[in-house]
């Protein structure tokens, strides 16, 4: 296959869900899929999970949420970033959930017959969601009185580092809000907070990042891996002589050095940061990123891996389990989301039970 692939494996993604909805206090999550399930497919990877039995699926725009219905007609799908003007037809006519972030939003879903929307309370995150003031102000100004969300949520900050005050913090800010809207169940917990203590759980779970296999707590990793991104080797150089490899000749390789010319680059999303101190693995071996990453292209020194192991259906690997999106990541001074979410469109996604 003369492409990048990105192999996601279904079945790791169907244990993943199952793990963190036994995590769950109530046994109870939902599935954020935005950003194309993270960069992995939101097709395949939601008809994975619908078929799990997950029901309720969030998305960030309300193209995400219109792709998604034309995948899962039936299932419940939310809006993170909320009901804009304009938009309120495509919202009904699609059966699509917004999340109320501020008042202008709250006041959109009532007048607007959107009566199946969620609220959202900021407890600390400074991002999107009603704050304490605007509680009162949603209620008091509302054209339907006592309105009553089918959902209250809110978002940890910093969930990943269970011993961080502001867990607490936001947890006593959740609880003060839910007193406005009592009869609303509540989602707070994130993937780690599914980490968390039960009392951070409340009714409803909504793992992402840990679905893909990223990493959500401090330590070892519990999920299972779920995708491996590779790519052809296109040629092997054996080099007749001391020469340079790839833009402004960073990397001196030796006469007989053998080189491998690899299909992946920036465009594809991979680090050129990574560019001579970045690894790849082929047929088993660990072999180093040598020279500039390009736009298409990766040279590795393939030196020390026996000819004979490589052939013409050899690929290499540069997410795997021997060096995991969270590798990748600590290596480039990032996280797993921004790995995943920014591969290319052109590495092509292919699906698997193994």
């Amino acid at each position: 296959m003369a492409s990048a692939t990105l192999s996601v494996n279904l079945s790791a993604l169907r244990a993943n869900y199952q793990l963190l909805k036994n995590r769950h206090a109530k046994k109870s999550i939902a599935s954020v899929v935005k950003a194309n399930a993270y960069g992995l497919g939101v097709a395949e990877v939601s008809k994975a999970l619908a078929a799990e039995g997950c029901t309720l699926f969030f998305v960030a725009t309300l193209d995400e949420a219109m792709e998604l219905r034309g995948t899962l007609p039936k299932a419940d799908i939310a809006v993170f970033n909320g009901i804009f003007k304009g938009e309120e037809t495509e919202f009904k006519a699609h059966n699509i959930i917004p999340v109320a972030n501020d008042l202008e939003q709250g006041d959109r879903c009532q007048v607007a017959g959107v009566r199946k929307y969620f609220v959202h309370v900021d407890t600390g995150m400074t991002r999107l969601g009603l704050s304490e003031t605007d509680i009162g102000k949603f209620l008091s100004q509302s054209p339907i009185p006592n309105p009553q969300p089918l959902l209250l949520l809110s978002h940890l900050s910093c969930a990943n580092d269970p011993a961080h005050p502001k867990n607490a913090e936001q947890l006593l800010r959740l609880k003060e809000a839910q007193k406005y809207f009592p009869n609303a169940p509540v989602s707070f917990a994130n993937s780690s907070g599914l980490f968390l203590p039960d009392e951070y759980h409340f009714d409803l779970g909504r793992p992402g990042c840990a679905l893909y296999g990223i990493n959500p707590v401090a330590g070892e990793n519990p999920m299972r891996h779920v995708a491996t991104l590779s790519a052809p080797i296109l040629q092997i150089r054996e080099l007749d002589r001391d020469e340079s490899v790839g833009y402004g000749a960073t990397f001196e390789a030796g006469k007989n050095a053998r080189i491998a010319i690899v299909g992946l680059g920036y465009s594809d999303g991979y680090f050129r940061s990574l560019s001579n101190r970045g690894v790849a693995f082929i047929a088993g071996h660990k072999v180093p990123i040598v020279g500039r990453i390009s736009m298409d292209m990766i040279a590795l020194d393939v030196s020390q891996v026996p000819a004979s192991a490589i052939t013409e259906n050899s690929r290499a690997e540069f997410i795997n389990v021997g060096q995991t999106v969270d590798d990748i990541a600590e290596q480039c001074g990032t996280i797993g989301y921004e790995v995943f979410t920014r591969i290319g469109r052109r590495v092509r996604r292919i699906y698997t039970e193994s």
